[in-house]
């Protein structure tokens, strides 16, 4: 390098989809499509709705909703600002057959999106009576093949001690999957059956961005499709008990959300629950505490003690559904844990909202809502693993939870006052990061003119910036990947102290005199660095990979090149949501 133009900036994308490695935790995008289900909980008239909450990771966020074939665009957005947009009677999916009754929304920046579909009473008094609610997953995640779990309505209320009844109709005695082309083209899907050990396959077209709905039993057990879909697996009202029902939704994820190793989540509220194992090969088994779980007639598998959440593992990569009379909740499988997550609850209710999470027994004091440390949250550890688990009552309806330095995950749980419903909260990092939750990454520039220490400190002071500080070995290891090698050293931001002679990061920006100094407890030093002498009060990084970029100890009046760092813009949603009725 050498010349102003040759000046490169690395990027560190904390908040990168790893779809490289076959694997997507976040759930953010540009572009989303769903449905909402037929809802008739409760058989009774109430009053229902639909609502897709919107949030903007970044400000000047512009979003469209596209649906039965018009575009209403919204207000445009601030970073954390959240719409709800509610959705008439006549937009639920509730015909077999082809529709046209899908709902897109798009938008110039990412955001994320949660739908909720709920019925209550009508009145102010009364608490609501039916709640579902899950995360759409933007089309980026979609797939051209899932696995449907195999679901029979009768025996999974036979299973739960209940009897089906003997005046249902068809249309609500068994589940239904909604298939939504996701794409601008003609898709062709294939119903992959198997009756009576005979495979059975039926080919569907479905034009641009429309959906069909079927009716499903324990029989289909896979669809493919030519070009991406998204599937909803769904009943309108699936009976819990004294003859009640609650309705079901849940998205049906592709298989590289799927994993090996679970901790089951504890759902507080609920006296009984099973597990739904879907697997593309038939001969994987699941077990627990190294004891093969034995699946009942229908396929269902029960853990010994439901009073606690407990690891359970499968012998090839899986998808678990952790049910309950009334609740489907996918477990989030140890591979797809996140460092961000962001809870939408439907109530504003004070008291009913909770958030369990599951983080590492070492690590758990980290876990932090919005920016506070969460205290006294009263963690069980999850024996035989490294992690514990807390349920954690919150007060805001839209909040963060999150870890600076490992991942964890998070679920919400709300009580309507009469049900439970919640489900996995929305990943938004993947990688930790010690300032929060990221909405714009963070940046490194290598400096071409050489400074000396402190001269490269104001340097990049002046920039917004501060001297690059690899505190963790994941940092230097990307900052590693994203330099050019040349021979050149540059300085970090590690120096010594005169008054105790120890080692310390300075960060020293605007934007980060809150923050406290990390503590330096991973070092990178070249052989025989840092210097035992008092002479080399500074650190600066090779920039050699033959070096391994290794650190060394110099006088900080040496001239180098400056490594600036850029921080990332944290997310922090706001506490309302403007709301828009269509």
């Amino acid at each position: 390098m050498n010349s102003r133009s040759d000046q490169v900036m690395f990027a560190i994308l904390l908040i990168a989809s790893t779809l490289s490695q076959g694997l997507t935790t976040v759930s953010y995008g540009m572009d989303f499509i769903t449905a909402f289900p037929e809802n008739v909980a409760y058989f009774y008239p109430y009053t229902s709705r639909r609502i897709l909450r919107v949030t903007a990771l970044q400000n000047n966020t512009k979003v469209t909703v596209h649906s039965n074939n018009k575009q209403i665009p919204l207000s445009v957005m601030r970073s954390g600002e959240t719409a709800n947009v509610s959705f008439p009677k006549p937009s639920e999916v509730y015909q077999l057959g082809l529709s046209s009754n899908s709902i897109r929304i798009t938008s110039d920046k990412d955001i994320v999106v949660h739908s909720f579909s709920q019925t209550h009473t009508g009145t102010a008094t009364l608490p609501e009576k039916s709640v579902q609610t899950n995360v759409v997953q933007p089309i980026t995640n979609l797939d051209t093949e899932y696995l449907i779990p195999l679901l029979n309505q009768s025996d999974l209320i036979q299973t739960f001690g209940g009897s089906p009844q003997p005046f249902w109709s068809q249309r609500y005695s068994s589940f239904k999957l909604i298939i939504i082309n996701a794409e601008d083209t003609g898709n062709t899907v294939t119903i992959v059956k198997n009756i009576s050990g005979s495979v059975q396959e039926e080919e569907i077209n479905i034009p641009s961005y429309q959906l069909i709905q079927l009716q499903a039993d324990a029989s289909l057990y896979k669809i493919k499709s030519s070009h991406k879909v998204a599937v909803i697996l769904t009943h309108p009202c699936l009976e819990t008990t004294a003859c009640k029902c609650n309705m079901i939704v849940n998205q049906i994820l592709p298989k590289q959300f799927q994993g090996q190793n679970f901790v089951v989540p504890y759902i507080p509220g609920t006296t009984q629950s099973r597990l739904l194992m879907t697997s593309n090969d038939k001969s994987t088994s699941l077990s627990h505490n190294n004891v093969q779980l034995q699946p009942s007639p229908s396929g269902f598998l029960s853990l010994s003690d439901q009073t606690k959440s407990q690891y359970v593992s499968a012998s090839g990569n899986v998808s678990l559904t952790l049910i309950s009379p009334g609740l489907f909740i996918e477990v989030i499988p140890e591979n797809m844990f996140a460092a961000c997550y962001l809870l939408q609850f439907y109530s504003y209710t004070s008291g009913l909202k909770k958030a369990l999470v599951i983080a590492e027994t070492d690590s758990k004091d980290n876990v932090r809502v919005q920016n506070s440390p969460v205290r006294n949250a009263g963690w069980t550890e999850i024996t035989g693993t490294k992690y514990s688990s807390a349920l954690i009552p919150l007060s805001e309806s839209i909040t963060v939870i999150w870890h600076p330095s490992s991942k964890i995950a998070v679920y919400l749980l709300e009580n309507t006052g009469t049900k439970n419903y919640g489900g996995p909260a929305i990943p938004i990092n993947t990688q930790p990061d010690e300032f929060g939750c990221v909405a714009i990454p963070g940046q490194f520039e290598v400096r071409h003119e050489p400074l000396s220490w402190a001269e490269s400190l104001a340097h990049c002071t002046g920039l917004q910036k501060h001297l690059a500080c690899p505190t963790r070995e994941d940092i230097q290891n990307e900052l590693s990947r994203e330099v050019h090698t040349t021979e050149e050293e540059a300085w970090i931001g590690l120096r010594r102290s005169l008054m105790t002679t120890e080692w310390y990061w300075q960060r020293q920006t605007p934007s980060l005199n809150s923050l406290p100094y990390p503590s330096v407890n991973y070092l990178h030093w070249a052989d025989g660095h840092p210097s035992e002498d008092l002479r080399g009060l500074c650190a600066s990084l090779s920039l050699n990979d033959k070096d391994e970029f290794k650190w060394k100890s110099a006088k900080c009046c040496e001239k180098k090149r400056p490594v600036c760092y850029k921080p990332p813009i944290g997310f922090y949603p706001l506490p309302f949501a403007q709301d828009f009725l269509l």
